[in-house]
């Protein structure tokens, strides 16, 4: 049955691809038969629930003893599996059981037990029955889908059930002449236009026919003999008639085709005219017969050959033919090379067969076959080169049996004689040595260690993988002596050349260590050239040398330590796993590695990348396993190892501790706090001690001060090691209540953690000051917070209900509902509601959380909740400020405030917020009445607490306007609605479907909650949340109905189109509702099965939609709808397309959306169809709306259109192809919208193949040859423009694809549109500049001179001749830039081939004052002396500046075409000419009084330096650095600047400050990166170039000023935020100006480690100045300035000049400075060095900085 599989997809086994997800899942219906049958076992299986019931009560019913009826469970099982879809559980599970297994397994000592007859009889008469019910076909449609189930039902027979195979083979006599009868009603209705089949149902009767086909083709295969004794020739005989059409008519599916291929060829053999068909086959015919022919092949069997081998030789060689004439049409290349394949396997073994004549034939049919397969071994085509590839290999495995060398010759010579790409050499090469090994391929191909693997390997990915696979297999011949010679010094070499992918010859490097572990890591360990990770990866990889980990560890022990402080990221992660780890989890950690590891932790904790933070965190957390195994096993039996191993734990927990440093940056904090969370939990899991005393004192103050960070997962860990480390609390509950009570909501989260560690302490040192009257004896100190913190929530409500906008300034509530909440989460509410005490609590914060509410409510339901303001009782009577929280008025910051709307409205939407969650949380976790009635009193909710909380959550998702709040109380009622899905009550348990009925009805218009008012604005506000809460929490109960319910109604309300306002209303709600539902992650693929559905009432609404209301609604479902369907946005590639995981072959989504293509297919018809009547149409006002409408829908589909793509099996399995689209879309490209002509000139471009696209642009290129001689001979001609600009415009996308691949046809089309440009100036500029652009493509296109003669080139300057003046003017007109006209002329002189001429029009036609080629000309020049500038040895400028000036396409591909000759002649006649150096300066002039736009004034500002004479002054340089100038000016400045500086040979001593104090400016973290990074070469010249006198002693008295700001500029680059920029300052550092003396060797070292080196080597030359007490303590207070300002930030509320309060933490722009331990190490540095100055000293002690912090 090899001939049948030819696709391994779904297709192959299921009548109805588009139901075969729902079918899976779906229950399984009662056969017809047993409907209303009254045995037991059926009712059994019609009260199953689900599937998985259903499987169970199969199996039930098969292996238990029936009572009544026993005889009948065979043939119900029969029936049932019968009628059970394919791939169904159900089915699956009865055809294990019509099994011998299964029949083997049953009870022996059951009374009635089932016997293979009995099943066999059963399965015989189930398919008796379904085929004597299609005995009567009928001739109408809906009769097609019963049948096709019936025929796959019992075609599934054959696949892996034997016993259902054999109870076919006794019912093929019905079988048999349905099938032809049905094969002629389905090609009638495919072939009858009368029909006007849709394209789905089209495309499922084509998928009807292949498997009829297939059905008739398995039971020729199989029981050929008994149809013969049948006499089924006259039934046969009209399916052959059947299948010569359909393999003949092209525009079925291949599929179907190669079927009916089959059943032909398996026919001829049926009725004898075997010899006649392969005759007419071997006879050349046209195209549509290769499905015949190439079946031909595969009905051959091994005894054929001997009779018709020449036959078969002449098929196979017209078949090669049309692959190789139709290269480029991938669908048919995907047929062919997979029939070509499955005929390569049937030829084994075939040559001993065969006579000597017939040998050389054989030998003929492998040539042909490998000639094939090397056509398409690169093809790029995934499918086809991987088919090719094993039809070589098989090709060639045949050749080696039967000695045919030739063949192997043939692809030595093709690979040595480079007649086809270096990749399909390589990979045909692979294929040969798979067969025949290495030495042959050595020995006939010299070039591949002569040039291919020298120049190539690392660099192209085909030359690797043949290395790699002639590498492993030399292996297993060659010795090793020649096999290391060979390969591995291969390798060694070509790791040596920079240009080369390290990571690829790492991993074959280690490819070859694996195969020779031990004598190869030796070589490598000493060999000096291997880069340390070259070595580290290939060491790694093998677990041979496990058993000398030490001893290598110590080999390497400082190259790993230069590697963990490498710049290298991959390095550096190799280093850490050497560290930690071992073959044997239990091995002790040493020594040596806990210093590495703390090296390690030292430089690479505060790295920003979270990548490489959870990789390295993963690592350290091996390291602690160890130490976990090694104290366990310490504790059995005690050893000096264990004992070192405590105190190597002690020491890792005291480093940890100290990384908490406070300004320590997230990184650091996140990985030393989930690293000490993890020694706790160690020393806890082993019993261990763990004490105050055993960390160092700043642990605990450390862990407090975390507390305090803008991450709450970083204060989790902080407050849950303070549990468990501080046995007293040290923190004041007067310090508590203020940060509570603070405006800052991070204060107030910082307060609730403090309190939590408070109320968990064993200890605290001040008490509250609430006094305790009732005796509590669950968690005391927490009820009695809890009681403190809700006394002040009642002052603030009462507050809050005089004056709630005093309220938000003096107790804005959510603070304390915050610690509230976040106290409760501690608990647990079990325990709690044993006591009466807790119980009173929970039911005042309860209704103190309703009062809460009902207060803030009016501001977040305000129709404009952030300008609510409420009055002020202040404001109104002008009295001093007093209410109930008087004791804060002396702070002077809440006097300065000034309350704000957006303060308000923080307090309420927050205060929602902590309502909503408190109370959800209390219904998900607490005991409730209702749930614990044979309890009395052990619960906490009672009834009418819950049913008021429930309405007030229905209240707060109808009423709230503000997305805050309505967020937050989605949280809170999706714990409430889990709670309720899953209760016990019954009355609990029915609230949410009741609730969803309700809200259905509401969003329908039938019915109005009493008092709800649903938001129509705001995306329906909080209505979608309380429907996805709804919804997502019952998918827990394994049930999707309420989905299914609430989708349905949603998309009826849309379909149903109700007029009128209500209507209107309900439909926005129900676009909104199912918005949300689409983007829920948690949904997932349960909405797949409506998304086409809501895709065509997103676009209906577009289309039909009367009100602005409705069309955005259903713009924002259709922008949902393409993020679930294409996925997230990503980054567009440098051509501007879309990413590829932002696209998607039309096939794919076609075969999951089918009827979106009768959707798109109907809209599109329609809209092509209206084309021609739009201009006849009178131009009213409701027409003009419609039609404004439809360009809107029509815009949409085209977007989704866009991200589709052909697939390479376009065709080849269904008929819903994407060229359906293309005669509609060609007619679109005459809209009258501009944006419907683009994007549907786009579309088609990535719709038609290539041969599509050169048929269409000679359609194109004749009817505009034509229009250009009806506008010659008649001038008043009139046009449409939209058409003749839609074809511009097509011409323009599908140039693109065809390029000059036919220069006739370009030379051509050229030629046509040079002859028409001139008449279109005068009549439309817009589609003169269209067809200017075609040309212009066209044009940058051809880099071979030979592509245009000089005839030509006349005639497309003649375009360029026209008036200029007159071009410009109607192009200002219509607002058109002339870009154009002037890239055209560009490429125009170009193309001649002149390079005076090139150089002239560029450097002296430019040159112009004319204003319309100032913006082109500034941006071509700077970008031709920018690359100039690149080219040179010590160059000025580096690819960031390109980037940074964002040139424009036309500019970057101009350049690209031009040859390396051309430019560096332009580039030096630019940067010689005076011409363009007097315009530059002239339009610099006139900038002043001129307004250019800011991107030419900063390209005009870069392009003076790079001139030759810029007519730069330094001290004027240095003026504007002091001054201030706008920012778009600094590239040019620092261009300047740079050149300037680089060409004197000592700078001036006014200048340095200037320059420093500039530098510095650049380099704060609120400028760019770019100019961050010019910062640092400007840096990296001053010091390169000038400053070593001023650093060296050889002055007498150094400038302080100018060394403090110089050291200062230098530690701000390495600690800059961006990687590259301290990378650039690292590399400044490691220059020998600054090298330590006893490190002369420059390394790549992270920045972090190089602080320390820099100061203490910049330092010690000031070694003169120790005398000098002013001199010192001003070079420390300008290094330490900015950090200082850091460490020493005010902690109180900032308040501006208006009095506004900054109420959330600004986060620091640059997140990876840690200040104090910058100023730890400079104080180090200071001490090292100048140690012996009193006063200096005395400052720094002054500062109280850490001393620990950096010696360790």
């Amino acid at each position: 049955m090899n001939d049948l599989n030819l696709r391994v997809a779904a297709l192959k086994l299921c009548a109805h691809p588009k139901r075969f997800a729902e079918l899976r899942d779906a229950l399984v219906p009662l056969p017809n038969r047993w409907n209303s049958a009254p045995h037991g076992f059926v009712q059994q299986f019609a009260a199953a629930k689900s599937s998985a019931e259903q499987v169970l009560v199969v199996k039930d019913i098969f292996y238990k003893d029936q009572q009544q009826d026993h005889d009948e469970v065979a043939r119900f099982l029969a029936d049932l599996l019968l009628a059970s879809p394919l791939k169904h559980a159900v089915r699956n599970q009865l055809t294990k059981l019509f099994s011998d297994n299964a029949l083997a397994k049953q009870d022996a000592n059951r009374i009635h037990r089932h016997s293979k007859e009995q099943l066999l009889e059963a399965l015989q008469q189930s398919l008796g029955d379904i085929a004597t019910s299609l005995e009567e076909i009928t001739p109408l449609e809906s009769h097609h889908d019963r049948t096709n189930d019936v025929f796959v039902s019992a075609n599934a027979c054959l696949q892996n059930f034997p016993f259902g195979r054999e109870a076919l083979g006794l019912q093929v006599h019905l079988f048999a002449p349905l099938l032809p009868t049905a094969l002629e009603r389905y090609w009638a209705d495919i072939s009858d236009p009368l029909l006007e089949l849709s394209p789905t149902r089209r495309n499922e009767l084509y998928l009807y026919v292949q498997n009829a086909l297939r059905f008739l083709v398995s039971l020729l295969s199989e029981w050929s003999d008994q149809l013969h004794q049948l006499d089924c020739q006259r039934f046969l005989s009209s399916a052959d008639v059947v299948a010569q059409k359909v393999a003949r008519h092209m525009d079925t599916p291949w599929d179907v085709r190669s079927i009916a291929g089959l059943l032909i060829g398996h026919l001829a053999r049926f009725s004898g005219t075997f010899k006649e068909y392969i005759s007419d086959c071997s006879i050349p015919r046209a195209e549509q017969d290769l499905p015949v022919q190439t079946a031909a092949l595969l009905v051959l069997r091994r005894n054929d050959y001997s009779e018709h081998a020449s036959q078969a030789l002449a098929i196979l060689k017209l078949i090669v033919t049309v692959g190789e004439r139709e290269s480029s049409v991938s669908n048919l290349l995907v047929f062919l090379s997979k029939h070509l394949f499955i005929y390569s396997k049937s030829l084994g073994e075939l040559h001993s067969f065969l006579h000597d004549d017939q040998a050389v034939i054989y030998q003929q049919i492998l040539a042909e076959l490998e000639v094939f397969a090397l056509q398409n071994i690169s093809n790029a085509t995934d499918s086809v080169r991987h088919m090719s590839s094993a039809l070589l290999r098989q090709v060639l495995q045949h050749a080696q049996v039967a000695g045919q060398d030739e063949l192997f010759q043939v692809v030595y010579r093709q690979f040595e004689g480079h007649v086809v790409s270096l990749s399909a050499s390589c990979l045909a090469l692979e294929q040969l040595i798979a067969v025949s090994g290495v030495s042959e391929a050595i020995k006939n191909c010299p070039s591949l260690f002569g040039v291919i693997f020298p120049r190539f390997l690392g660099c192209e990915d085909s030359v690797d993988a043949l290395f790699k696979a002639m590498m492993v297999s030399a292996h297993k011949t060659q010795p090793f002596a020649e096999w290391h010679s060979l390969w591995f010094g291969q390798l060694m070499a070509a790791i040596q050349v920079p240009e080369k992918r390290r990571s690829v010859i790492e991993q074959l490097l280690t490819q070859a260590v694996q195969l020779e572990p031990k004598t190869l890591a030796q070589l490598l360990l000493h060999d000096a050239r291997l880069p340390l990770s070259s070595k580290l990866a290939a060491i790694l990889s093998v677990r041979q040398l496990s058993e000398k980990r030490q001893e290598l560890l110590r080999d390497l022990k400082q190259e790993v330590d230069q590697a963990l402080l490498g710049l290298d990221d991959h390095t550096r992660l190799l280093a850490l796993r050497l560290v930690v780890e071992t073959p044997r989890p239990s091995e002790h950690l040493t020594k040596t590695e806990a210093e590495a590891i703390s090296l390690y932790l030292r430089h690479n904790a505060n790295n920003p990348s979270a990548h490489l933070r959870q990789l390295g965190y993963g690592l350290l957390q091996k390291a602690l396993r160890r130490i976990n195994l090694g104290l366990a096993e310490h504790q059995k039996r005690p050893t000096p190892a264990g004992e070192e191993l405590l105190g190597l734990l002690t020491c890792l927990t005291g480093d940890l501790s100290r990384n908490l440093f406070p300004t320590a940056n997230y990184g650091r904090r996140w990985l030393s706090l989930h690293l000490l969370h993890d020694c706790v939990e160690l020393r806890q899991k082993l019993q261990l001690k763990m004490s105050e005393e055993l960390l160092p004192p700043e642990a605990l103050p450390n862990l407090e001060y975390c507390l305090g960070d803008s991450y709450e997962h970083n204060k989790v860990l902080a407050a849950k090691l303070l549990e468990t480390l501080q046995t007293c609390s040290r923190f004041q509950p007067d310090e508590m209540i203020e940060l509570l009570l603070s405006l800052r909501p991070p204060d107030s989260a910082t307060g609730a953690f403090q309190l939590q560690v408070y109320c968990r302490a064993k200890v605290v040192e001040t008490d509250l000051p609430l006094a305790m009257k009732a005796n509590i004896e669950h968690e005391p100190r927490t009820y009695r917070a809890l009681l403190w913190c809700l006394e002040h929530l009642r002052e603030g409500v009462n507050l809050a209900q005089r004056d709630l906008a005093e309220a938000a300034k003096l107790n804005p509530l959510y603070g304390l509902l915050f610690a509230s909440r976040h106290l409760l989460q501690q608990l647990n509410l079990k325990q709690l509601a044993k006591e009466s005490a807790w119980r009173h609590y929970i039911e005042d914060l309860v209704n103190i959380c309703l009062e809460v509410s009902s207060v803030v409510l009016p501001v977040v339901s305000s129709a404009s909740p952030e300008g609510h303001l409420p009055a002020t009782r202040d404001q109104e009577t002008d009295q001093p400020l007093t209410n109930v929280l008087s004791r804060r008025l002396p702070s002077e910051a809440l006097q300065q405030v000034r309350t704000t709307p957006q303060m308000v409205l923080l307090c309420a939407w927050r205060s929602i917020k902590e309502v909503c969650l408190i109370l959800g949380e209390l219904v998900q976790r607490a005991p409730l009445e209702e749930e614990q009635q044979q309890h009395q009193g052990d619960f906490l909710i009672s009834s009418v607490q819950l049913e008021a909380i429930g309405e007030h959550f229905l209240q707060l998702l109808a009423d709230t306007k503000h997305r805050g709040a309505f967020e937050q109380a989605y949280v809170g009622f999706t714990m409430l609605c889990r709670r309720f899905w899953h209760s016990d009550s019954v009355r609990l348990n029915q609230l949410p479907g009741q609730w969803v009925s309700e809200a259905m009805a509401m969003v329908s218009g039938e019915e109005v909650r009493k008092g709800a008012r649903l938001c129509s604005t705001r995306r329906s506000a909080g209505m979608p949340f309380m429907l996805q809460a709804l919804i997502c929490t019952e998918l827990k109960l394994g049930t999707h109905a309420t989905l299914h319910r609430c989708m349905h109604r949603l998309l009826e309300v849309c379909e149903r189109r109700t007029a009128g306002s209500a209507g209107i209303t309900a439909r926005s709600h129900a676009l909104n509702i199912m918005r949300a539902l689409f983007r829920c992650s948690e949904l997932a693929e349960l909405v797949t099965e409506f998304m086409a559905r809501g895709i065509q009432c997103a676009l209906d609404g577009l289309l039909l939609a009367e009100e602005w209301a409705e069309r955005n609604c259903a713009t924002l479902l259709l922008a949902a709808l393409i993020v679930r369907v294409f996925g997230v946005e990503r980054a567009r590639l440098e051509t501007g397309e879309l990413h590829v995981r932002n696209r998607m072959t039309g096939r794919i989504f076609f075969t999951r959306y089918p009827q979106l293509f009768d959707y798109f297919h109907a809209a599109l018809q329609r809209e092509s169809d209206q084309m021609d009547t739009d201009e006849s149409s009178n131009g009213s006002s409701n027409e003009t709306n419609g039609k404004r409408r439809q360009a809107v829908q029509l815009e949409a589909m085209l977007l989704m259109l866009s991200r589709l793509y052909p697939s390479s099996l376009e065709g080849a399995e269904s008929t819903l192809n994407l060229s359906e689209f293309v005669p509609f879309l060609i007619k679109i490209c005459r809209s009258h919208d501009l944006m419907t002509r683009e994007r549907a000139a786009l579309v088609v471009a990535n719709f038609v193949s290539q041969e599509q696209a050169v048929a269409e642009v000679r359609r194109i290129v004749v009817e505009l040859k034509a229009l250009q001689l009806r506008l010659k001979a008649n001038d008043a001609l009139a046009l449409d423009t939209n058409l003749l600009h839609g074809q511009l415009l097509l011409l323009l996308h599908l140039h693109r694809l065809v390029r000059w691949t036919r220069p006739s046809l370009t030379r051509m089309q050229l030629h046509t549109l040079a002859a028409l440009a001139g008449s279109l100036l005068q009549r439309d500029v817009c589609a003169f500049s269209a067809l200017v652009e075609v040309m212009v493509a066209a044009m940058e296109d051809a880099v071979d001179s030979d592509l245009l003669d000089f005839k030509q080139l006349e005639e497309i300057g003649a375009v360029y001749l026209l008036d200029h003046s007159e071009v410009y003017r109607r192009c200002q007109e219509h607002g058109i830039s002339i870009r154009f006209y002037q890239i055209f002329g560009l490429h125009l002189h170009r193309l001649r081939g002149i390079s005076q001429g090139i150089v002239l029009h560029i450097v002296e036609d430019l040159a112009e004052p004319f204003w319309a080629l100032d913006e082109l000309k500034v941006e071509l020049w700077l970008y031709i002396l920018l690359q100039r500038s690149l080219g040179q040895d010590h160059s000025l400028v580096s690819e960031l500046d390109v980037e940074h000036f964002q040139f424009s396409g036309d500019i970057r591909r101009y350049y690209k075409t031009l040859t390396t000759e051309q430019r560096e002649e332009i580039a030096q006649e630019l940067y010689e000419s005076h011409a363009v150096r007097s315009s530059v300066l002239e339009m610099i002039k006139i900038s002043s009084t001129r307004c250019w736009s800011l991107t030419m004034a900063g390209r005009l500002a870069a392009l003076q330096p790079l001139l030759k004479e810029p007519e730069l002054n330094l001290n004027q340089l240095v003026q504007r650095c002091s001054e201030e100038h706008a920012s778009h000016l600094e590239a040019g400045l620092l261009l300047g600047l740079k050149r300037l500086i680089g060409e004197r040979k000592s700078l001036e001593h006014k200048h340095w400050l200037p320059l420093l104090n500039y530098a510095l400016g650049l380099v704060e973290p609120v400028q760019p990166v770019y100019l961050r990074h010019q910062s640092a070469e400007l840096c990296h010249l001053l010091a390169s170039s000038h400053l070593k006198e001023q650093l060296g002693l050889g002055i007498a008295k150094p400038d302080v000023e100018v060394i403090g700001r110089f050291i200062r500029l230098v530690l701000l680059l390495l600690l800059d935020e961006a990687e590259w920029v301290r990378h650039r300052a690292a590399q400044l550092v490691c220059s020998p100006g600054f090298r330590s003396e006893q490190n002369d060797k420059a390394r790549e070292v992270l920045p972090s480690a190089l602080t320390p080196q820099f100061l203490k080597a910049v330092l010690a030359k000031l070694g003169k100045q120790i005398d000098n007490p002013t001199f010192l303590l001003r070079l420390f207070h300008l290094i330490a300035e900015p950090f200082l300002a850091s460490q020493s930030k005010d902690s109180e509320l900032n308040i501006d000049e208006d009095g506004d309060v900054e109420v959330f933490d600004k986060q620091e722009i640059n997140l990876y400075c840690e200040p104090l331990l910058v100023l730890c190490e400079l104080s180090a540095a200071f001490r090292s060095q100048l140690g012996n100055s009193r006063e200096l000293m005395a400052t720094i002690d002054a500062l109280g900085l850490p001393s620990d912090l950096v010696t360790h």
